[in-house]
């Protein structure tokens, strides 16, 4: 009992949102992260460590099954939430303490996207979900791993079917879940949040996914609040500055991206020394070039490179089909946590 209200008070949150076609998706997101991090609830590496899964606005059919299928993986006592608007952001997670220190729930079923009426075929998109196919008898020579939807510091709703021989990515496909194809040119670099914001919110994943936890929670509250004078570019040049970080970036390429922006050193250090500035929001990729541009990279440095890029996923991708060798007529599947 003593435990369960301990986790009650700071549960670890798994957040599964689609991805942001509207400007009010995108206020959604922002007003979870900064509520999530206003009451210090830290968010979950895995299903495994998962207490609370909280489900943002209307998820589509395959997104859906996403969220049943991590369901299933998160053990008990747990809490699957739904956050339909960003006004409701509070009240939800009031709620969700609540319950979770009641005892969540112990029962294996997810209703989630039964509307739909079916459920629809993921094509392997879970989280990180990795199927072993060995080709020789000898040795398991190839993964073939769908990424995404749901990791950590990952974009909404996109998916990258990969190839990995070792944690070297060989071959990368994009797709983005319940997004057409493509939404009419002239979309790219149309984000509600403005040059400064958008800035924000990529240097607040590349910072979460290098573990630089104070300079992420730094940009965090920049990009939720109104900066005083100054603020900005004084964080901008810290960033700039900051030698460990430039370090641990430099020897990871962008293969596709700006011409003066040939690694994500190059990229992270003109998104900060470009705040402030009254510039032209960041050149965006579509998910494709962006899955492309993580080819020949370790897993760890692709998803870096996918991180700092922060591909358009608006702009979606078409339909991409889980890999299967032929042949092959059964797979083993695992999941990486």
């Amino acid at each position: 009992m003593v435990l369960r209200r301990l986790a009650a008070r700071r549960p670890h949150v798994l957040t599964i949102a689609p991805s942001p076609v509207s400007p009010e998706d995108l206020a959604l997101r922002l007003a979870v992260e900064a509520e999530l991090a206003r009451r210090r609830w830290p968010a979950a590496p895995s299903p495994a460590d998962t207490d609370v899964v909280l489900v943002l606005g209307s998820p589509g059919p395959r997104l859906a099954e996403v969220v049943r299928s991590v369901w299933a993986t998160v053990p008990a006592p747990r809490l699957l939430a739904a956050v339909p608007t960003a006004g409701e952001v509070r009240s939800v997670l009031d709620d969700a303490a609540a319950r979770l220190a009641g005892g969540g729930d112990m029962t294996s079923d997810c209703d989630v996207g039964r509307q739909h009426g079916r459920s629809a075929d993921t094509g392997g998109a879970q989280m990180a979900d990795l199927a072993f196919y060995d080709r020789d008898g000898l040795a398991l020579d190839a993964v073939h791993a769908a990424l995404g939807p749901v990791l950590p510091h990952w974009p909404a709703g996109m998916v990258v079917h990969a190839t990995l021989a070792g944690d070297v990515v060989t071959d990368a496909r994009a797709e983005v879940l319940d997004v057409p194809a493509s939404v009419g040119p002239g979309s790219r670099g149309r984000s509600p949040l403005g040059p400064d914001r958008t800035r924000l919110d990529i240097l607040t994943r590349v910072l979460g996914l290098l573990g630089a936890d104070h300079l992420a929670a730094r940009a965090r509250v920049l990009r939720d609040h109104d900066p005083e004078p100054g603020e900005l570019t004084t964080f901008g040049r810290r960033l700039a500055r900051n030698l460990p970080l430039r370090w641990a970036t430099r020897d990871i390429p962008l293969v596709g991206g700006p011409v003066e922006q040939r690694t994500v050193e190059e990229r992270v250090r003109a998104l900060a020394r470009a705040l402030g500035g009254s510039l032209a929001p960041p050149a965006r990729p579509t998910p494709e070039k962006a899955a492309q541009a993580m080819i020949g990279l370790e897993l760890g440095a692709a998803r870096l490179a996918l991180a700092a890029m922060d591909p358009d996923t608006t702009l979606g991708a078409g339909p991409v089909h889980a890999y299967a060798p032929p042949g092959t007529e059964t797979e083993v599947t695992h999941h990486r946590h």
